[in-house]
This record gives C-alpha cells, structure tokens and sequence, in this order.
C-alpha cells in the first residue's frame, strides 16, 4: 500500500502483533513484521500511524493491516516502512506468516505444489497456455504472459493492473520481441516495469511482470507455471503432428476473404471491449454477424476478445501487423 518496497529485502526475523496503541505496543525488536489490528488502523492516516510507531521507537521490517478487505482505501504514507494490506483476521495472517518464518522452503514447496496443481487442472479443463496462466495469476496476483514462436499467447493482468499489462504489452513489442530469450532472468525495464523470464522450450517464454520487484515465491510461481506448460505445448505439437490433413476442399471453402472478415472482426469487439453493439456498428453489420463470425472463429480455435487477456493479446498481434 505505500513505503519504499526495496526494503522488503532484508531478511525478517519474526512476527509480532498488536490490538493497541501505546501502551500496550509490542516490545521495540527490529527486522521483525508488524501486524496490525484493524481497529488501530481504522480512521487513521498511514502517517500517523507510522508516527506512533516511530514515537514508541519500533522499528519493524514491515507493517501489514489485517482484515482490509471492504474497507475504503487509505492514503499512501510519506514514509519508507513498507505498508502492506491482508484481507486475512488478524490471528490467522499472524500464524501463516509465523508458520512461513519456521521453515520458508518447506512452505515454499508446498505452494509450489497447489500452483502446479492448479494450473494442471485448469489445463485438463482448457487445453491452452491462457487458462494455465490465468489460474496462476489469480492466486500470485502478479501479471503473467505467454508467447510462443514470437507471438503473445496470453496476458493475464492482476487485479487491478490492467494498465501494467497494457505496458508489458507495449513493452514487450518494443524490447523482447524477436530478440534472443534470456532464459531464467529477473530484470526492470526502463519504464519501470520488472520482468521475471522462464524458458518454457526454444520459442516459447514464461514473463511475470508487475511494478514491484519479485520475490522468492514468485520464482517457485513461475517454475511450477513453467513445468504445466512445457508439458501442454509438448502435448499440443504431438496432437497436431497426428492431425490427419484437411481435405482439399474444406480448405478452398475458407477464403481469404472470409479470414480477413473474421479478423476484422475480432479486432473490432476487443476495440469496443467485447460489446456486440459498438462493433457491429463500427463494421457496418447485424449483430448476429458478429456472433455468427466469434463463433466461427471460436471453431477455428482463435482467441475470444469478449475475455480481456484475449482481447490484449488480438490488438497486440494487430498492432504487429500494422508496423
């Protein structure tokens, strides 16, 4: 919520919590979190909460506000001290952050373990890097993209940060695309944007971006994101290496024609936001047609720009195509 996130780097040594002002704070222990009450917090500025901590002389590494969620949100504070916010009670952040200071890699694995598993699952449900990557996305809340062979397969943003993926998009057509991939890197881009890079197979990359730097359980995020996918796209090439050739004359029955009207048209309801009305006015046509053509280009497996990742991903590649 505010504070300088650099220094979420340094190492925190422990948990402490309170349901008080002075003086009923906790003792002054440094580099340990600090979680407060929601009732301490409520109608008070972030400054002057931190004024009371530092008028009691407590240096914590961090300070989270529990039980947030629903509540308006709060000024950003002047200060460095990094204020987070949880929409956990306040007893139950303060055993999960204990129980993750008591041994880091082991609760570490085993978030690694329900990320993988529920990106498999989303898989199996939707056999395509976008359904993998979105199911990630929503439990990390950072954003997550895809490409394969040059070409944006899905852009997930968090919440809230539709804006950052429209700059990772824009980032990614100015500095990443048709350079070599760099494999396993974190980096910040002059926007200011930072990227976190997995090697999925040759072709194909894993990108987290958000504007905050990462952290470890990003990384074992986007490696158990990186094992579903290597397995999906190595599926995907093997299914289509088996797919019997279409016959001459179902390839005639689409014509070059009928692929730029379905292009326009995927291009035209992610411009309106995937609202049938506004594109079928700015194509000049019912909107039935417009249905009649998302559905044929639904059976020829193209994205679905009614779905904001899609829709990114569709004027990406447009803009592409454009330059």
């Amino acid at each position: 919520m505010s504070g300088a996130v650099e220094a979420l780097a340094h190492p925190v040594r422990g948990v402490l919590r309170t349901r008080a002002a002075t003086p009923q704070l906790p003792p002054a222990v440094d580099g340990e979190a600090l979680i407060v009450d929601p009732s301490l917090a409520l109608g008070r500025p972030l400054d002057a909460l931190v004024g009371l901590l530092d008028t009691a002389g407590l240096r914590p590494a961090c300070l989270f506000l529990a039980a947030t969620e629903g509540r308006s949100r709060m000024e950003p504070a002047g200060a460095r001290l990094p204020i987070l916010a949880s929409a956990r009670p306040t007893g139950q952040l303060s055993s999960s952050l204990a129980a993750h200071l008591r041994d880091e890699d082991s609760e570490l694995a085993r978030l690694g373990a329900e990320l993988r598993l529920a990106a498999a699952e989303a898989a199996l449900a939707a056999p395509q890097p976008a359904a993998a990557g979105g199911a990630v996305a929503g439990r990390i809340l950072r954003g997550v993209a895809v490409a394969v062979d040059g070409e944006l397969r899905s852009v997930h943003p968090r919440p809230a940060g539709r804006a950052l993926a429209a700059r990772f998009v824009g980032t990614y057509g100015r500095l990443l695309s048709g350079s070599g991939s760099r494999g396993e890197s974190t980096r910040r881009t002059r926007d200011g944007l930072w990227l976190l890079e997995r090697r999925i197979r040759p072709g194909a990359t894993l990108w987290l971006f958000d504007d905050i730097p990462f952290a470890r359980v990003d990384e074992v995020a986007a490696g158990a994101l990186t094992m579903t996918l290597r397995a999906l796209l190595r599926r995907s090439a093997g299914s289509a290496s088996s797919v019997r050739p279409a016959p001459p004359a179902r390839v005639q029955a689409t014509s070059d024609r009928s692929v730029d009207r379905i292009q326009q048209t995927l291009v035209a309801v992610a411009r309106a936001n995937g609202r049938m009305a506004p594109a079928a006015r700015a194509l000049g046509v019912h909107r039935n047609t417009v249905l009649y053509r998302l559905r044929q280009a639904a059976a020829q497996g193209s994205p679905d720009p009614r779905r904001p990742d899609d829709a990114l991903r569709i004027l990406a590649a447009e803009a592409r195509r454009s330059r």
